[in-house]
């Protein structure tokens, strides 16, 4: 029995980026079990505040705030780094925190570690129009 491909939304959650920017990050994840491809790319759309706010206040969706240091992986939990982004001359690292629950961690990152990041082939996620 071939089982068919499936696609979901994973992890996501809203950015604000010093009330100038706005930003959706989600994780599309795609599967074909009968190819056995499995994806889960991030993708970061860029909002406006009405959106955002829209959003945020539906009360699905988390607000990201950047850290400076990733959090200790708790046992069982998985910590996987997705893409790297940068906006207004700042860079950040996007990585996933899953156990059940998916959440989005963004780890603010020097332009030495971005472009180092990127040259060893890292993803890079482009800030794209949601509309």
């Amino acid at each position: 029995m071939n089982k068919i491909a499936t696609f979901e939304i994973g992890a996501r959650c809203l950015f604000n980026l010093r009330n100038e920017r706005f930003f959706l990050l989600v994780e599309d994840e795609v599967e074909v079990p009968s190819q056995g491809v499995e994806l889960d790319p991030v993708n970061v759309y860029k909002i406006d505040e009405q959106i955002f706010n829209a959003i945020k206040n539906e009360g699905d969706v988390q607000v990201c705030v950047p850290v400076n240091a990733l959090p200790v992986v708790p046992p069982g939990f998985e910590l996987e780094r997705k893409c790297i982004f940068t906006a207004n001359n700042i860079h950040w690292a996007v990585f996933e925190l899953e156990n059940g629950t998916q959440e989005l961690i963004l780890l603010t990152i020097t332009a030495a570690l971005f472009n180092s990041l990127k040259n060893f082939g890292v993803r890079e996620c482009e800030p794209q129009r949601l509309i």
